[in-house]
This record gives structure tokens, C-alpha cells and sequence, in this order.
């Protein structure tokens, strides 16, 4: 099991102990209900109705099995499966799954339940499978027994095998792991002294703040909380840095830099593919940040997130090492990727990014390649361009929608919910200003950035004429 798979259950465990207290207090003697697995589905993620700030809540899927005893002993069995949003059951299924939400939940929360059915869309099966409950378990007993008898143990034999041991005995192995387990990850950490080192050897930064999508912050899709950048360096130097380091066998390796400064080498977090790179056979399809489409294998080191499967591609492009982010396809299973903004690659284009916006599930190669024909080995050609300012002479084209951009500066809302710029300044007026902050900070700040910064910057002078007015 790796350190993701091991807090997925504990989480689930400790849900479990929850809610069947719930269940205790309605049992009675005729009716006796009985847990028999729980599935994390994810966080769903909506609205406050208040702020408009972002509050999310893990989705369990609990299976239940109902025992019902008629006046003349007769027991009728039936299955359940209930959906919760935290650790309150929302919905149920129907005999063709089917999901069926309370009557008072769908009346009254529709925006948690957009959030739940969103969440469900874009999960397969197969990963819900995966993070079942029972079998995280058994794959932590055959962990146990493994190295209780000192050789691989098959799910076949784990029920008769945990017969013949008793709880304090299973207790004293899995001590042993937890141990020798919390010993590795202290080992991939780095000193400070040894940190410094990989900052000056780094062939790239990647900064786990930006929004790869256009969206998401990079760091999130990752599932990599609390920490702050990531460094691609040579697996060699990492090598020389840290003797004790069992390095990756490819050409770079990736530490981590957390919030605090501390930093590790991510060998828990990734593992590597060899199905994509050099001298592979599957191919990879990618958006580079020059806006150009490519589909190759020239990745030299392709590193899978163990909690998401979400990659990092690295390629070395004539001395310039790039680095992507990519996933794969459910049907192809083929990686397809859009290249970050690093220490030594400038600002990508948030149109361009959002080709590989995961809202809606992982997209298919022929919903790609629809998008990649817009990017040519030729340049960025999209059908849509058109400049910022209409002269074609200018260095002001993006994929950006300046219409909407407008309109979403002028409904800008202060932190007490007033829309003061609408009432001050014109759309032309808006579109004149957010024209000239792109050209000015075009190569310095992202879209988003700029576009924030001109929100700020005309509420505050709408603020000021308001009040000059009132004198």
C-alpha cells in the first residue's frame, strides 16, 4: 500500500465508526442493518450561498445489508446502497443504480447535489473500486503476512492464513511497517544544506501555484498539499547530493519544496511509467507553450501521481527542458498533455490551457485532436483569433475572450457585495483600460493576474469618485 491508499483507509475507517453509531441508536430486534463496505468517491466541491467562497466535503458510497424479521421468524434480506455527503445520507439507489436523493436534499440543496452528480461523472468506476474499504484492508493484510511469513501472500489464501494468528500478533507486524515505512519517508527528506544544493543544480522550477488549466491550481490536480514548488533535477546530482537516495533509472528526478522551506525527493508521491518516453511504443499527445501540437514519445521521464494518476512529462528540447502535465485517456489509455509555465518557460496562454480542462472527465484523443488542429506545427492559428485591439501589427493576440472579460470586470463585487465599477465606468471604458494593463504587463503577470489586478484598481477608483462626489 502506499501512503495515499493507507489514509484513504484510515478515513474510511473512521467514517465507518461514525455513522454506525447512527445506525446502533435504530436497530431493533426485528430490524438489524450491517455495513459491508464503504467506498471514498472524492470531495464535492460547491458555492456558500453567503460569501461565494469554494466548500467542499468528501462523497462516501456505504453498502448495507438489511435483515428484516417477520412475527413468524421469517428473515428477508436486501442490499442498500446509500450515498453521504460528509455524514449525512443524501441518496440512495434504484434496482438500476440509479441514484435517488431525499426528497428534502433535492428541494433544498441543489446546488450540493450538482456537486455530488459532477463528482460522479468525472470518477470511473474503477477508481471508486479502488479505494474500496475492504479492499485497502486485505491489501494491508497481505502486507501483514508478507512480512510475518516472509514471502508474497495471493488473496486467496489470506482468509485461511489470518486464522491462524491472533489480533496482538497481526498488531506487532503492522508496527513493524508503520516503522520501517515512517524510516523511508524521513529518508527522502533533505537537510537545508542539501535543499540549497538542489535549488542551484535545478534544471527547472515549477510553480505548484499556477492554474494549468486555466482553473485549478496546479498543486490541487497534483494532490500535492502543503507543498509550494516542484524542481526537475538530474537523477545523477540527486545521486551526489544524497548517497543514500535510491534514485529513479531515467534521466530526471523530482524533489518537492514545502510551505516550511523543507524539502524531499518524491518517490512516494510518483512512481515512474515506462509505457511513454524514448524507445516507447505509446505516444503522447501535447500542447506546447508556443501554442504548437505535437504527438510523440520524446518524453525522457514520465512520473505518475500514485493518488491520481495526473503525470509530469519531461522533455529535453534542444537543451531546454520542458515540462508537461498530462493524463490519460479512459478509452486510449494514451497520455495527453499541456505544457506548465516553469523558471525557464514563459506565460501560456489561458485558452490553450483549458483544452485540457478536466471539469468534465478525462477527455477522448478525438476531442483533443478537434482542439489540437487549432495548433499547428505552424503557430498558434486558432479559428476564433482575433486581436486584442484589432491591429494586427500589435503583439497583442490571445486566446481570450475580451467580451466576457469585460462584463466580468464590470460585475465585480467588493467585499461588501457592492458593484461599484458598473456604476462608474462605461464597458468601453473597461475594455480601454484591461487593453492597455495586457500590453503593459503581457510578458510580466498571467491573464488571470492582470485581470484581477484591473478589478481591484477600479473598484478602488469607482470608490474614490463616489466619495469625492458626496462632498
Amino acid at each position: 500500500m502506499n501512503q495515499m491508499e493507507r489514509e484513504i483507509l484510515i478515513l474510511e475507517e473512521n467514517f465507518r465508526d461514525t455513522i454506525e453509531n447512527d445506525i446502533a441508536k435504530n436497530q431493533s430486534e426485528n430490524k438489524k442493518t450491517e455495513i459491508k463496505d464503504i467506498k471514498l468517491v472524492g470531495q464535492a466541491t460547491w458555492k456558500d450561498k453567503i460569501s461565494g467562497k469554494d466548500i467542499s466535503d468528501n462523497v462516501f458510497i456505504v453498502e448495507k445489508e438489511i435483515i428484516e424479521t417477520d412475527e413468524n421468524g421469517k428473515e428477508r434480506v436486501t442490499e442498500q446502497k446509500s450515498y453521504y455527503l460528509g455524514n449525512r445520507c443524501v441518496a440512495g439507489t434504484l434496482g438500476n443504480d440509479e441514484i435517488v436523493y431525499s426528497k428534502s436534499f433535492a428541494e433544498s440543496e441543489i446546488d450540493k447535489q450538482k456537486a455530488i452528480n459532477d463528482l460522479i461523472d468525472k470518477i470511473s468506476e474503477k477508481e471508486i473500486e479502488k479505494n474500496s474499504m475492504n479492499k485497502l484492508k486485505n491489501e494491508e493484510l497481505k502486507e501483514i503476512l508478507t512480512e510475518y511469513l516472509g514471502r508474497k501472500i495471493t488473496e486467496e489464501e489470506l482468509p485461511s492464513l489470518l486464522e491462524k494468528m491472533n489480533n496482538q500478533e497481526i498488531e506487532e507486524v503492522q508496527g513493524k511497517i508503520e516503522k520501517r515505512e515512517n524510516k523511508e519517508e524521513e529518508n527522502n527528506k533533505l537537510s537545508k544544506r542539501q535543499t540549497d544544493k538542489i535549488k542551484v543544480n535545478q534544471v527547472q522550477r515549477i510553480d505548484l501555484e499556477q492554474k494549468a488549466d486555466g482553473v485549478k491550481e496546479l498543486g490541487k490536480k497534483l494532490d500535492l498539499d502543503g507543498y509550494r514548488y516542484i524542481y526537475v533535477v538530474y537523477s545523477e546530482n540527486v545521486k551526489e547530493i544524497k548517497q543514500d537516495e535510491n534514485i529513479n533509472n531515467t534521466t530526471y528526478s523530482l524533489v518537492g519544496i514545502k510551505d516550511d522551506g523543507t524539502a524531499s525527493v518524491m518517490n512516494n508521491e510518483f512512481e515512474m511509467d515506462k509505457t511513454v518516453g524514448n524507445n516507447a511504443g505509446r505516444l503522447q499527445t501535447k500542447i506546447k507553450a508556443d501554442g504548437t501540437a505535437t504527438r510523440d514519445n520524446k518524453d525522457s521521464s514520465v512520473f505518475v501521481r500514485k493518488s491520481n494518476g495526473m503525470t509530469i512529462g519531461c522533455e529535453n528540447d534542444m537543451g531546454t527542458v520542458r515540462v508537461s502535465l498530462g493524463q490519460k485517456t479512459l478509452q486510449e489509455n494514451e497520455n495527453t498533455e499541456i505544457e506548465l509555465r516553469t523558471s525557464n518557460t514563459g506565460y501560456i496562454p489561458i485558452e490553450t490551457r483549458r483544452v485540457f480542462k478536466g471539469d468534465k472527465g478525462i477527455y477522448q484523443i478525438d476531442k483533443i485532436q478537434d482542439k489540437v488542429e487549432e495548433h499547428t506545427q505552424n503557430g498558434c492559428k486558432p479559428k476564433d483569433v482575433r486581436d486584442f485591439d484589432g491591429d494586427e501589427n500589435t503583439e497583442t493576440h490571445e486566446h481570450i475572450d475580451m467580451d466576457y472579460y469585460v462584463q466580468d470586470i464590470l460585475n465585480y463585487e467588493n467585499e461588501e457585495g457592492e458593484e461599484k465599477i458598473k456604476g462608474v465606468f462605461t464597458e468601453k471604458g473597461v475594455k480601454d483600460k484591461l487593453l492597455r494593463e495586457l500590453e503593459k504587463s503581457k510578458d510580466k503577470l498571467t491573464v488571470e493576474q492582470i485581470i484581477e489586478n484591473v478589478k481591484t484598481e477600479m473598484n478602488s477608483d469607482a470608490e474614490n469618485f463616489e466619495r469625492e462626489h458626496k462632498k
